[in-house]
């Protein structure tokens, strides 16, 4: 990485399904001097189950109640896209980057000429998908939020199998985040606990520069931060995001707080620092259980069936009882693990239904 602070502007699914508001957020990327414009790729059928529920939320004035499932469905970005944002990319002088929560889209992304890949938070715990990457040996971004030490130390151990270009990133899954649950003091744990690794950061906050000031002076080498056109426009991500004057803002801040860091001249705000201790907030319990993956049975399996990996999906659950952690999908190749009782389609696979 470059000795300067590593500014990603997150696209994401602010786009909202117009590849001519790709080009523009690049555009605002790009003037702005950030390293990345990133976006995100999935498939909602790899996502949730169909039978993930229904949402409602308030942001503000307005209100949203959605088919968990469907709304997935429609922020897909088309693959068709990669190429041409890849292009676009290149022409603006700013890498592109994108996260993938599966198999099939990370396999997309690479045939795309993609060679590094951004991890989100909500599979920070499947294992199994996360040893897939890691077998590609590109760099790894990987965003922590709501994660426990431990959990992190297992994520990091799979990769370490194979190389070690592994950035990690501290965040909060709680949009937005609250100034005082940043918890920036995370950031010199994670690089006490891997002083072999990158360590930076994921901000939601609403404000431009507080927190990725701090994250930089205590010594994050990476900053994320959501980006849009309006904060007005319609879709989840977009009030609490950078409009172009914000992100110029920020990204002025975080070279000159990189200037201030080697200078010696910082000041913590121990308001932002908050604690130090990677556990998951109290907000952020409810988004883990609904969007941390976990195993689901992708066909209806009868009592006293074995059950092998092939009958089973990992997911988000969304409204749905959670199933098993990712990383016991290892139990399913190397035993006879039969179903306790008749399981479902898009039933979770917990302990009480197998044998």
């Amino acid at each position: 990485m470059k000795n300067k602070v590593y500014i990603i502007a997150e696209i994401g699914i602010n786009h909202n399904g117009l590849l001519e508001n790709c080009f523009r957020l690049i555009d605002s990327a790009a003037e702005a001097g950030c390293d990345a414009a990133k976006f995100q790729l999935f498939k909602a059928k790899y996502l949730y189950p169909k039978s993930a529920g229904r949402l409602d939320w308030t942001d503000n004035d307005k209100k949203y109640s959605y088919d968990i499932y469907e709304a997935s469905a429609r922020f897909e970005m088309p693959r068709a896209w990669i190429g041409k944002l890849t292009a676009y990319c290149k022409k603006k002088k700013i890498d592109f980057l994108c996260s993938a929560s599966d198999r099939s889209c990370l396999d997309m992304l690479i045939a795309g000429g993609l060679r590094s890949i951004k991890i989100p938070s909500y599979a920070v715990t499947n294992i199994p998908f996360i040893e897939y990457c890691a077998k590609k040996r590109f760099r790894i971004f990987l965003s922590t939020g709501g994660a426990t030490l431990g959990e992190v130390e297992d994520a990091v151990s799979t990769v370490k199998r194979y190389h070690d270009k592994l950035t990690l990133l501290h965040c909060s899954i709680a949009y937005p985040t609250d100034l005082r649950e940043c918890n920036l003091g995370v950031i010199r744990t994670l690089g006490s606990a891997f002083p072999d690794l990158e360590i930076g950061y994921s901000d939601h906050t609403k404000e431009a520069c507080a927190a990725p000031v701090q994250a930089v002076y205590l010594g994050a080498r990476v900053i994320e931060k959501h980006i849009t056109l309006d904060k007005r426009m319609k879709g989840p991500d977009h009030f609490f995001a950078l409009e172009p004057d914000e992100l110029k803002e920020m990204v002025a801040a975080i070279r000159k707080a990189g200037s201030g860091l080697k200078a010696g001249k910082c000041r913590i705000d121990k308001l932002i620092y908050g604690s130090s201790a990677k556990t998951t907030g109290e907000k952020e319990k409810y988004l883990r259980d609904f969007a941390y993956m976990a195993l689901f049975a992708n066909k209806d399996i009868k009592a006293g069936r074995r059950i092998g990996p092939s009958d089973i999906e990992i997911l988000r659950p969304g409204k749905k009882k959670r199933g098993l952690e990712p990383k016991y999908l290892d139990l399913f190749k190397a035993n006879k693990v039969t179903a306790k009782k008749d399981i479902f389609f898009e039933d979770p696979i917990t302990w009480d239904c197998i044998l």
